[in-house]
């Protein structure tokens, strides 16, 4: 089975990018699992002709009309079976409108070549943008939903297209080295990482350390944790609280307010900001930390790649009660419950788990559980499984 995925924002490539790199991490296990794979992406991409056992090809630098023609042109002359679209609207620009008419134009330009949506969201906040993420899920031959929230979506305003759904989540889009499942020695690598972030911040034996990762802007509650951290240092606690990740180009100014909103509380020394560092660092804070805050505006989901890990990294989780419904995420379980915008009642868990062991060791067990779930070659091969039935026209119902 050859098969192309087109992924705009494949790495390396002008801006970081969450989907980018859930691409970048499925394809070696999807290679390993037996599928030929083709990458097509956009032509910021600056890395080798190969990647992960996968052909990367270019193709353009803006996805207008003229891209459906490339991309089925792709299609053909590569001899793929199946494409798989990485689906979110502010992938495609300067205006996502066209790709939503990619499941029609490779029905007509490349007859015979299924085009199935990997959808990362059900569209974005514009009627347009609804309306075109409608008529892609209409017309395309499958359609994977890459967490709960899609799907709830889907179901919710779009019954009928549940029928050619499958939902396969996504991975952490950072691991750490080796076998997460040997306990003594990540105890062992752990302790090592701590004491050399410690020395490196200066932080006596008791403090702690505290993360959270991503990209910034609003809806994240980054704002909160910052208020938190002026309470704790105002109450005489040691700690350092690492803000790993950059910004957004477009982000209006909202990141260096995050950091003018720092120092207002104070915290010159206590906050980091890393801006954007290798996956070995960042590895090495997440191993280190004691707790990954992560007090989301829609709640814990499993589409947060970043959170996941922290999940994967074996961190206890303090985050927001979900939206919708999960089998994923428990409250007391694998994550600890916050109401969003709340900084007080974060300040207070915070501080309560700061004082506890005992209950951020229940909480990183519960992590470490729930790492198994997300784990790509599991991932890698549930998506070879999709595509199969994709292939061979068995329906969700059908694969039990």
């Amino acid at each position: 089975m050859r098969i192309g995925i087109l992924s705009p924002s494949y790495p390396p490539n002008r801006e970081p990018c969450g989907i980018g790199d859930f691409t970048k991490k499925l394809v070696p296990d999807l290679v390993r699992c037996g599928v030929e794979v083709r990458i097509f992406t956009s032509l910021d991409y600056s890395g080798a002709s190969e990647s992960g056992g996968a052909r990367v090809i270019p193709l353009v630098r803006e996805w207008g009309p003229g891209s459906l023609a490339k991309i089925a042109r792709a299609a053909r002359d590569e001899k793929i079976d199946a494409l798989l679209v990485q689906y979110a609207p502010d992938l495609y620009s300067p205006s996502p409108i066209w790709i939503h008419l990619l499941p029609v134009a490779m029905k007509l330009l490349a007859p015979g070549v299924p085009a199935a949506l990997s959808m990362h969201t059900a569209g974005g906040p514009t009627f347009s943008s609804k309306a075109g993420a409608g008529l892609m899920l209409a017309t395309a031959s499958a359609i994977l939903s890459t967490n709960e929230e899609v799907t709830y979506l889907i179901g919710k305003y779009m019954r009928w297209a549940l029928r050619k759904l499958w939902e396969v989540p996504i991975g952490a889009n950072i691991e750490p080295a080796g076998d997460r499942t040997a306990a003594g020695g990540q105890a062992a690598t752990r302790l090592a990482a701590r004491r050399k972030v410690q020395d490196e911040e200066d932080l006596p034996g008791e403090g702690m350390i505290l993360a959270h990762f991503g990209l910034y802007y609003p809806g994240k509650g980054a704002e909160q944790i910052l208020e938190a951290a002026g309470k704790w240092k105002e109450a005489g606690r040691a700690f350092r609280l690492f803000m790993i990740g950059g910004r957004r180009e477009d982000d209006g100014g909202f990141y260096p307010e995050l950091q003018d909103r720092a120092r207002a509380h104070g915290l010159a020394d206590e906050v980091i900001w890393t801006g954007y560092v290798s996956a070995e660092r960042v590895t090495e804070i997440l191993l280190a930390a004691d707790l990954f805050l992560a007090p989301f505006e829609g709640g814990i989901s499993s589409r947060r790649s970043s959170m996941l890990a922290a999940v994967v990294h074996g961190l206890p989780v303090v985050s927001t009660p979900p939206n919708i419904p999960t089998r994923y995420f428990r409250a007391g379980e694998n994550f600890v419950q916050v109401p969003f915008g709340d900084a007080g009642a974060l300040a207070a868990e915070v501080a309560a788990l700061m004082d506890d062991p005992a209950r951020r060791g229940l909480l990183r067990e519960g992590s470490r559980v729930l790492a198994e779930v997300f784990s790509w070659p599991d991932i890698a091969l549930r998506t070879r499984d999709f595509l199969e039935d994709l292939l061979t026209g068995k329906r969700p119902a059908e694969t039990g």
